[in-house]
């Protein structure tokens, strides 16, 4: 298409994420004709898989699918004949105190604190797992306080706090000062529990990895594929959004050219919206969520190495630290493909202060912290990376942030039930309007579908709906 041009469609999908891809490949299936419209020279969203120095592959964004509650991206997995891989647990975890002092404990098992402090951080998870299955009118009595205020408010002391922060900067990239508790209940509710998202095993959040002969990627790349030739149109940012009437819109690119559709997908990250202009005005009851949702501080550092060396110590590679920068660290190698990393995720306060150094000290930085939490003895293994493929997503233009935006207090009690909400003939999807699996894989294809649904009904009812 030439710019300036105008040509019509039955649906314009904005964004070719995860989510956006899987209402294109529902509203094409269901005989209407579809056009995804994408910014970025890529698809895939925040799911981006990158090649390192010695031609292997890693994930730079999301990573981990199950097999059992996360069905719809699994079936696409089955479905594309993507192997997966079982996350390593065998080996002995790191815990990093806030002293710098280090321990080791067994997957499934607690870390070895003092007694008391023990029982009082078990005490917490276990209030918190309790919570996340509450009512959500139980979950709006704690929108008046931040994450970090409940847990003081309950009895929890430095280390139950230490450990909130690991929770919530590893899955939101946020402190527990700086999000709503009734954001992060409900966010937990939404994939089954604070324990069920933690796990690294069978049920878990992060149970099973694609190929990294492949990559989490090549989901995104494949459903474009199945797409009709030309439904997908890189480097092409929206900038407005014009509803004329009922199934009657205009979508304009920044080159000029206009799209006119009868209904609208968009799947950026909320507070994305406010780069589009929207004729007319969002209503309150949206620009309520989407103009004061935040994104975390979200990046990771994946080291490299020619052999998995940690394994060889009797590690399985996963650390938790109350220190930062790195938060955490998992074991993302692939044996077959020869491909050994450990992904380090450099996540909240202490990952952006970190973000301001200059990229040779951000290295410098991840590879003192191995040192201190893995042990000298292990220095020279740790140093001996072929490789740091970093990726800062609040770098990223067209993310801004991971991995799901967020409220700070006062704001999701009244607005948060508006993420999903349609406006006239534009629809809203993506992985933080999603119902479970809220901020993964499964949550983004979830809400891409439901987003499809809406349309589908809209416009093939007798009755068309505004």
């Amino acid at each position: 298409m030439e710019v300036g041009q105008t040509k019509s469609y039955d649906v314009i999908v904005v964004g070719a994420g995860l989510s956006g891809l899987q209402a294109a490949y529902d509203i094409q299936n269901a005989g209407l004709s579809c056009l995804v419209l994408e910014a970025r020279d890529r698809v895939g969203g925040k799911t981006w898989t990158r090649k390192t120095k010695n031609g292997k592959l890693v994930d730079v964004g999301a990573a981990w699918i199950n097999d059992t509650n996360q069905a719809r991206i699994y079936e696409w997995t089955k479905r594309l004949n993507l192997d997966l891989i079982e996350q390593n647990t065998n080996g002995y975890c790191v815990m990093q105190e806030e002293d710098g002092s280090v321990g080791l404990f067994e997957y499934g098992s607690v870390p070895k604190f003092s007694p008391q402090e023990t029982e009082n951080m078990i005490k917490i998870r276990d209030l918190v797992e309790s919570l996340s299955h509450a009512t959500t009118e139980v979950h709006r009595q704690y929108d008046n306080m931040t994450f970090e205020q409940l847990v003081r408010k309950h009895g929890g002391g430095s280390t139950a706090l230490a450990t909130a922060k690991i929770w919530t900067r590893a899955m939101l990239g946020r402190d527990p000062f700086q999000v709503s508790a009734m954001y992060v209940l409900d966010y937990y509710k939404r994939l089954g529990g604070l324990l069920q998202a933690r796990s690294d095993r069978k049920d878990g959040g992060q149970y099973l990895r694609i190929r990294q002969e492949i990559g989490t990627q090549e989901i995104s790349k494949r459903i474009a594929a199945l797409l009709k030739p030309g439904s997908v149109m890189l480097q092409r940012p929206v900038t407005k959004i014009t509803q004329r009437k009922v199934n009657d819109a205009v979508v304009e690119t920044t080159d000029g050219t206009r799209y006119v559709c009868k209904r609208v997908v968009v799947s950026v990250p909320t507070p994305l919206y406010s780069r589009i202009s929207f004729s007319p005005s969002l209503p309150e009851s949206k620009l309520g969520i989407t103009t004061k949702t935040e994104l975390g501080f979200y990046a990771k550092s994946i080291l490299v190495y020619l052999e998995p060396w940690w394994k060889r110590s009797s590690f399985c590679g996963l650390t938790q630290s109350f220190t930062g920068p790195v938060s955490i660290t998992r074991d993302s190698s692939d044996d077959a493909a020869g491909q050994y990393s450990l992904t380090c995720f450099v996540v909240g306060e202490t990952g952006r202060t970190c973000s301001k150094l200059s990229p040779e000290a951000r290295r410098e930085t991840v590879l003192e912290q191995m040192v201190a939490m893995f042990g000298p003895k292990h220095k020279a293994d740790i140093y001996d990376v072929i490789d740091v493929v970093e990726q800062i997503w609040v770098l990223e233009e067209w993310s801004r942030g991971a991995p799901c935006p967020v409220t700070l207090p006062g704001v999701f009690s009244a607005f948060g039930d508006q993420l999903s909400e349609p406006f006239g003939s534009v629809h809203f999807v993506g992985t933080e309007t999603a119902d479970i699996w809220r901020g993964y894989m499964d949550g983004a294809v979830r809400s891409g579908g439901r987003g499809a649904k809406e349309i589908v009904e809209a416009l093939t009812s007798r009755t068309a709906k505004l």
